[in-house]
């Protein structure tokens, strides 16, 4: 019996044309090609190249090559006089960088150590890679993460973790830990937010600290309330004993190499009472049940860890190479090995790759 779908060569060459599509997609973003185009152009008055180059403050040649690809991919519109302009009920998905744009720039810092992670499967190969090998990583990832979540950190993820924090925050007088912050973005939003209170913002890649540290308000002055440390996250100060209110962390607990001993440590600095809450990605820790359940997104969720999740978290021979999709089950069992023993799962469908664990230290 034959199959009525592609045959296996022509996923592949699917494959082959939506990477290099993806790629294009990228580079739109990053020069506000799409914005550009939104702006100058509808079906009533589409542009030569020449006219987005020049909007854009780009190269005439170089556009005309990007259009005629968005063009056949059908990203954006073409003409019989070769003219570009985007369809009206595509600007606000192309045009004002949302989450599915800013992920198609996800290959390139991904693929950045691609030799070096070969080596990383064989078995007399490295046990994994540096952050540091990931140069562009954190500044993408704050992109992404400003993308996914700048609408609903404090409208929707604050007031779901409960326990009074939303009040706590805005009363003042409290602290919260961001561990894994990256290049600091949730940090300084929940910063700006809530003056009243103080932020730390913690994470082991020096690069990401150093871009955390030049960040500024909203106004352009120096925070008064927000500050960043690099620290490994399975060794935190001694001093920071029953210190935290809040401790939070976005998308990071599977990077760790030892993520058992990062939330030991946040049990023991958070205050009696003291909220934990983890973003993590989606996942039910049955690979299975992740390709019925999530479809395509499980597919690219499982790819961006052995690109970059696993071999960071298996970087030491006494790593547990957890990965992104460690899933709901191992992520529950570990947080009540580790001091907490009741842990709400919490759907989370504004943040549309993850879910929120959230438990008390009692």
């Amino acid at each position: 019996m034959t199959s009525s779908g592609p045959s296996m060569k022509e996923k592949l060459f699917n494959l082959a044309v939506s990477n290099i599509v993806s790629n294009a997609v990228s580079i739109g973003q990053r020069l506000n090609l799409f914005k550009t185009l939104s702006e100058i152009s509808s079906e009533k008055n589409p542009v030569l190249p020449e006219q987005l180059a020049e909007a854009a403050g780009c190269k005439e040649r170089y556009v005309r090559e990007w259009c005629n690809c968005m063009g056949c991919a059908e990203i954006i519109e073409v003409n019989e006089e070769e003219k570009f302009w985007i369809k009206e009920e595509n600007v606000d998905a192309l045009a004002n960088s949302c989450f599915e744009l800013v992920m198609n720039g996800m290959m390139a810092p991904l693929l950045e150590p691609i030799d070096s992670l070969v080596e990383c499967f064989k078995k007399e190969g490295p046990l994994g890679l540096e952050y540091s090998q990931f140069s562009n990583f954190q500044s993408f990832m704050g992109t992404m993460s400003q993308a996914l979540h700048e609408k609903h950190v404090v409208s929707d993820m604050l007031p779901a973790i409960g326990n009074g924090i939303v009040e706590k925050l805005e009363a003042g007088g409290v602290r919260v830990l961001d561990v894994g912050c990256g290049s600091g973005f949730h940090s300084s939003l929940l910063a700006e937010q809530y003056p009243k209170a103080h932020f730390v913002g913690l994470d082991i890649g020096s690069d990401a600290i150093k871009q955390a540290k030049e960040r500024k308000t909203k106004a352009g002055t120096i925070f008064n309330n927000l500050e960043f440390i690099e620290c490994d996250a399975g060794k935190m100060p001694e001093i920071w004993t029953d210190s935290f209110d809040l401790v939070l962390i976005f998308d990071a607990c599977h990077d760790q190499c030892r993520p058992d001993l990062c939330v030991q440590e946040i049990h023991r600095v958070l205050k009696p009472n003291g909220t934990f809450a983890m973003v993590e990605v989606l996942g039910s820790s049955n690979v299975y049940t992740d390709k019925s359940t999530m479809g395509s997104l499980a597919a690219m969720m499982y790819g961006c860890s052995m690109f970059h999740c696993l071999p960071v978290g298996s970087n030491c021979s006494e790593a547990l190479c957890m990965g992104a999709m460690w899933g709901q089950k191992r992520a529950v069992d570990l947080l009540k090995k580790c001091g907490f023993p009741e842990v709400r799962v919490l759907d989370t469908p504004y943040f549309p790759i993850n879910l929120m664990y959230c438990a008390q230290k009692i």
